[in-house]
């Protein structure tokens, strides 16, 4: 045997990353984990289903590029690797993180299951607006994000998002409305 033998063969040379879309990965994967971790309930879930994303993105980021709005294709790429990891595991993704919102709001409360009343029914009206309202509520209360952040990861212009969040105060509003008049009748 040769010394070129004995080499260990290398190995098959892994394919380069473009640029445009490593930036695109540093600058969303930390918002597409956290938003997994708050559905998935385990940030290594989180990662995994975050990642398996990334792969899907990386395969097809040139046609993805050619795409009126990558960034909006990506978030929904990454919301439906989200809800497949969860079917995988035999869970539900959840869709509002429940302990954002009481944490802040049950402190100095002086009736903790009012708050936590008001919250149920804070979260089952979040969850009847459509998907793209659903996202900016969540993005920009339970977050924090300002709307230039959350226009960013979405994939949409300012403009849309204080839009979309215009529709969802709206519908908010009509739902409460509804639930005061529903509880009036019943007393």
């Amino acid at each position: 045997m040769t010394q070129e033998e004995l080499r260990p063969a290398a190995d098959p040379p892994t394919p380069r990353l473009s640029l445009d879309f490593s930036a695109f990965h540093q600058m969303h994967r930390p918002l597409y984990v956290r938003e997994a971790e708050r559905c998935l309930r385990c940030r290594a879930d989180a990662e995994e289903a975050v990642d398996e994303a990334f792969v899907q993105l990386a395969r097809e980021w040139s046609r993805i590029l050619r795409a009126e709005n990558p960034a909006a294709y990506a978030w929904r790429v990454v919301k439906n690797r989200v809800i497949d990891h969860a079917r995988a595991r035999g869970r539900r993704a959840t869709l509002m993180d429940t302990a954002v919102f009481e944490t802040v709001t049950l402190q100095g409360a002086e009736d903790a299951y009012e708050v936590i009343e008001q919250n149920l029914r804070l979260f089952h009206a979040i969850s009847t607006l459509p998907e793209r309202q659903r996202d900016v509520v969540r993005l920009r209360y339970c977050e924090g994000y300002s709307t230039a952040d959350v226009a960013f990861h979405l994939g949409i212009t300012e403009a849309g998002v204080r839009s979309l969040e215009r529709y969802a105060k709206r519908r908010l509003r009509e739902i409460y409305a509804r639930c005061a008049e529903e509880e009036a009748e019943r007393s």
